[in-house]
């Protein structure tokens, strides 16, 4: 294929999914303008969203160009090779923190202490969950891909009640596990190709 087509390709694609990544935060951005946060609630409530949003389109564009270069090549470059074996793992960290964060809400409920513990111990557990299976999955990547792909379905299942309100919920955890599913499948499907040596 030619060079130049390539290129052109490969800019566009980063171009689509840098605008998807603005689109989606300023669409955030404005619902929580809409209830009412003040200015640095909107700053840290958009730092904290862009999280998932930025696993979500860079995991996108690793796994579009790894399969391009895989099609069109036959094999992944070195370079590219490291990006998609580090990629599920450190995304996999981030989003297990990012589901993290929401079992602090419980401290705002009050309560007696040990109501507030357990409560938390309860909201944490999908992260606790999440954050054991990747320490497996760090050696064998085909955990990585079961498990996230189990959390995308988990945090899915709120879709089918209300799609048009829940669709956040699709971007900001199914839509960023399914993708580091897809990631670990790859790391399991082409591991003598990414050995991260």
């Amino acid at each position: 294929m030619n060079t130049r087509k390539v290129s052109f390709i490969s800019g566009a694609l980063v171009v689509v999914l840098a605008l998807m990544f603005i689109l989606s935060l300023a669409s955030f951005a404005y619902d929580n303008y809409r209830v009412g946060s003040g200015p640095w609630e909107l700053v840290v409530s958009s730092l904290l969203l862009s999280i998932p949003l930025l696993l979500l389109y860079f995991s996108i564009w690793v796994l579009v160009t790894a399969a391009r270069q895989k099609r069109i090549q036959g094999k992944i470059d070195p370079r590219l090779a490291k990006f998609i074996y580090w990629t599920p793992r450190i995304a996999g960290i981030l989003i297990v923190v990012f589901v993290g964060l929401f079992a602090l809400d419980v401290f705002e409920m009050g309560g007696s202490f040990w109501a507030m513990l357990g409560g938390f111990l309860i909201h944490a557990l999908p992260a606790i969950l999440l954050g054991i299976g990747l320490a497996f999955a760090w050696r064998w990547p085909w955990i990585g891909a079961v498990l996230f792909i189990i959390g995308a379905l988990f945090f899915l299942r709120t879709l089918l009640f209300n799609p048009l309100e829940q669709l956040g919920m699709l971007l900001l955890f199914s839509g960023p596990m399914a993708v580091i599913a897809a990631l670990f499948w790859v790391n399991w499907r082409w591991r003598k190709e990414l050995s991260p040596n």
